[in-house]
């Protein structure tokens, strides 16, 4: 009887082992050929773009699977005209390498302080989204003379971002590490439909403004590298990724600027809560968007980051 079973397990191992590759050959047909740029970072390579001319911009996209330098692409387009313009796949995104460790918000310090000391060499204006907004804050509080100005898109709540790793999120990390079912686990969660149903429920605020490009390229930023965002995806689940930001807020004193999408509902709170902290921080609200304003509404984000250019 064991030995069936084992059988039957190996068996089970083998059909999802197949199933992995299959997806696994699939995504590689689908990545666009184009000339490719990376910084050769000392912890992996870090996919990047450039444009325009100018005082130096950086755009970071927010920290999940799904997203991918390709969150910029119109934003980009717009600022190029008035800065030089950087985007980048953070570390276990998109077409950056995905190593397989367990990701902490440091790790997105180090890569972000070291690419625009390296790369950029110059002081920046830095617009984020989401959680990587918190990398941007520490790695300004570790180096005054990396960062000029702050927006941060839609950063999340104060009171999230100091959850930390407890049993079941030990567990679920531990269970999509595992070689191949950890990925066939990975493979369900990123799959098309999920994709879909992230973009257009999560991100837009109207989703018939989603279009077929936005899945796609969501769709190959889960999937590069056959599988290896699971690490990333870990993480984030397991809040490895968290850090309390109170401290470096509240010490701030260089111009930050909040942008809050009104389809978001908590967006209005989690804006007063910074505010609270500190009360120099300038809210701006940008209507009929969610999650992705910068795919959504890109004229509007220009408009507020143009209007504060000095």
């Amino acid at each position: 009887m064991k030995k069936t079973i084992l059988k039957l397990s190996a068996a089970s191992v083998g059909v999802l082992g197949c199933v992995n590759q299959y997806i696994d050959s699939y995504a590689e047909k689908i990545e666009p050929k184009s000339r490719l740029k990376y910084y050769n970072w000392e912890h992996g390579s870090i996919f990047y773009t450039v444009s325009g001319s100018g005082k130096p911009l950086l755009l970071i996209h927010d920290l999940n699977v799904f997203s991918s330098g390709n969150d910029w692409t119109e934003t980009a387009k717009i600022l190029s005209k008035y800065y030089k313009v950087y985007t980048i796949d953070l570390p276990g995104c998109g077409k950056s390498d995905k190593p397989a460790i367990t990701y902490t918000n440091y790790y997105f310090v180090q890569m972000i302080t070291s690419f625009i000391k390296n790369m950029i060499q110059e002081k920046t204006i830095v617009v984020s989204s989401g959680i990587s907004s918190s990398f941007v804050l520490m790695a300004d509080s570790m180096d005054d003379d990396l960062i000029d100005g702050i927006h941060m898109i839609d950063p999340p709540s104060l009171n999230s971002l100091k959850k930390q790793p407890d049993q079941r999120s030990k567990i679920l990390t531990t269970l999509f590490k595992i070689p191949v079912i950890g990925r066939t686990c990975y493979y369900i969660a990123t799959n098309r439909t999920n994709t879909e149903y992230y973009l257009s429920e999560k991100c837009f605020y109207n989703p018939f403004h989603m279009k077929q490009y936005h899945v796609k390229a969501a769709y190959q930023a889960s999937h590069y590298q056959k599988g290896k965002g699971r690490y990333l995806y870990a993480s984030l689940e397991g809040n490895y990724v968290n850090t309390d930001i109170t401290r470096v807020l509240k010490n701030r004193n260089k111009k930050t600027v909040l942008v809050i999408s009104e389809g978001e509902h908590d967006a209005k709170e989690i804006a007063k809560n910074y505010r609270k902290i500190n009360e120099a921080i300038a809210i701006k609200p940008v209507k009929n968007a969610k999650k992705l304003p910068q795919l959504e509404v890109p004229e509007e984000i220009c408009g507020i980051i143009l209007n504060e250019k000095e």
